[in-house]
């Protein structure tokens, strides 16, 4: 439910005060567009590989005030929030597009092709983007009743083994339907099992028919990628069937088992459910991915992400945009591209440490990941001034006309080794009415609002702005790109974009993404893993002492 809260008249300032401040940002919203056109030309001169995205169909713009940024007298604000439980189809606007969207995820596949690391990455997805979502899994559940360590006999195909691990599978799914009946609206329950025949799909389907609103979709992984199934060996050697085994007899049991299984394995079919079954077959881990009556938004949505995972080793560094004059003076947003001392200092930094990472992926022989990386940026001044400034020689205004990639003295790096890419879908979260004013300014003039916005961080919209779960809707393309590219990537924006970047790689719960910490002149290098994200913090220069602590 979306609730709006009407603030009454805000006290006025004077005549003189509001045309100063009218004109003040006037002249910056003139010479940020005067500094971005001015530092696309000299970075296409230099020979700068440099692409700007357009998203919306609109051509994107920089950041711009509403009007003259203040509230006028006798103006009325509505400030919209939504309640802290609302559903997706509330959240994003969906309305009844998946407001009877239950899904049960049935994964489908032979032991160690993948399904649980699958089923993490969905799980992740899905999470962040506000679906409601719970894994059954039906090892798990095996194991927590006393079974843990079956042999290969377990699962052969005589009658007494195929009746208990029925049993198994039938309280499994039993688990997730009951947790999909407790929800009214859009939810999605993962039944993480082998579900190898078309006899148990069957039963699956007809079990769903039983209730109303669950729409039962198998996602199947096929994998023949002797590399990929060596590695998904090894993670399978380390869980609780196999504690404290000989790996040798550890590794020859778990290949029998996967050998009693490939003996009843039948592979999804468009046929099953007199042609209307629903399925996503993933060949090796995002290679290929075929779909089958995937129709409406969510199913859309899980095809669309499993075709552009991987599990190539990576790395993504997220960093804020360098130190500004903005920032020290408090303003809302920091746009402007004028950057301190500190923070020129920072861009240098970084560039040996993108540099020395690059040096290091190369001797580990990490070849797609020691390519150019790509740096993507916001469209903010500020985001462009960051990036000219890891670009510059020593500390010379001027690119470098030095193309060979080499390290200089002054120890910055080249535009060899990067690609940038500027996207509207990482500029901060919009201000609206308050953009370019100071926190002080905010709070002092408009305490309503600030109180709203200090009793829900998360919900809190600002009038004619954003709320954090907006920004988290229009940063799913950039989650998209993310898991898709094959190389390294640097993201560099605000802090809110920052802090629901970050929260998606690490599954931060949704409510504390607003009081995340990410310290300025500071990269979080994330590694995403098979089944979680190895995270470091490094910290490579220090703020002006002024730097206020920021609000966002």
């Amino acid at each position: 439910m979306i609730f709006g809260f009407l603030f009454g008249r805000y006290s006025s300032r004077n005549d003189e005060d509001r045309e100063k401040g009218k004109r003040r940002r006037n002249d910056s919203c003139a010479s940020d567009r005067d500094a971005i056109l001015e530092l696309e030309r000299r970075m296409t001169q230099e020979g700068i590989h440099f692409a700007r995205q357009v998203t919306g169909g609109s051509p994107p713009r920089s950041p711009t005030f509403r009007g003259n940024g203040r509230l006028r007298d006798g103006d009325n604000v509505s400030v919209s929030s939504y309640s802290s439980d609302g559903d997706l189809g509330t959240v994003y606007g969906l309305g009844g597009y998946s407001q009877s969207s239950r899904v049960l995820l049935c994964m489908v596949g032979l032991p160690a092709r993948g399904k649980s690391y699958i089923t993490k990455m969905l799980m992740r997805y899905l999470t962040w983007s506000g679906f409601p979502v719970k894994s059954f899994n039906a090892g798990n559940l095996r194991r927590q009743g006393g079974m843990a360590g079956a042999s290969a006999k377990f699962f052969s195909s005589s009658q007494e083994a195929t009746k208990r691990r029925e049993a198994i599978a039938d309280a499994c799914m039993t688990e997730a339907i009951e947790w999909l009946r407790m929800h009214k609206s859009v939810c999605v329950a993962v039944f993480d099992a082998t579900n190898t025949t078309k006899r148990r799909r069957q039963r699956i389907i007809d079990r769903c028919r039983q209730v109303t609103g669950i729409t039962p979709v198998f996602v199947e992984s096929i994998c023949d990628n002797k590399e990929i199934l060596e590695r998904n060996y090894a993670l399978k050697l380390a869980n609780d069937d196999y504690r404290n085994m000989d790996p040798q007899k550890a590794r020859a049991d778990f290949l029998q088992r996967v050998k009693e299984y490939e003996t009843r394995y039948q592979t999804v079919s468009d046929q099953e459910d007199a042609g209307e079954i629903c399925y996503v077959k993933l060949f090796n881990v995002g290679q290929k991915v075929e779909m089958h009556h995937c129709s409406g938004y969510l199913m859309s949505q899980i095809g669309f992400f499993l075709s552009n995972i991987h599990i190539s080793p990576r790395c993504i560094w997220l960093t804020r945009h360098a130190e500004s004059e903005d920032q020290l003076s408090g303003i809302l947003g920091s746009h402007r591209g004028e950057l301190t001392k500190n923070g020129r200092n920072y861009c240098r930094e970084l560039s040996a440490f993108l540099r020395k990472c690059r040096r290091e992926m190369e001797e580990a022989g990490q070849v797609e990941t020691s390519g150019d990386i790509l740096v993507l940026m916001g469209t903010a001044p500020v985001h462009y001034s960051t990036l000219q400034s890891m670009m510059i020689k020593g500390s010379s205004p001027s690119l470098s006309s030095d193309m060979n990639g080499e390290m200089t003295p002054g120890g910055a790096v080249h535009c060899k080794g990067f690609q940038a890419m500027s996207t509207s879908l990482l500029n901060e979260l919009d201000g609206g009415v308050c953009n370019g004013l100071s926190y002080a300014e905010i709070q002092n003039d408009y305490p309503d609002l600030w109180a709203a916005r200090d009793r829900d961080k998360l919900n809190f919209r600002y009038p004619n702005g954003e709320s954090y779960k907006d920004v988290i809707g229009r940063l799913r393309p950039i989650i998209i790109e993310l898991e898709r590219q094959r190389r390294s990537i640097l993201v560099i924006s605000h802090l809110a974009v920052q802090r629901c970047l970050y929260a998606y790689f690490t599954g931060t719960p949704m409510e504390e993404i607003p009081f995340l910490e990410m310290d300025m002149h500071t990269v979080a290098e994330l590694r995403p893993g098979a089944f979680d994200c190895e995270v470091r913090q490094v910290k490579l220069w220090e703020t002006s002492p002024e730097c206020p602590t920021p609000l966002k």
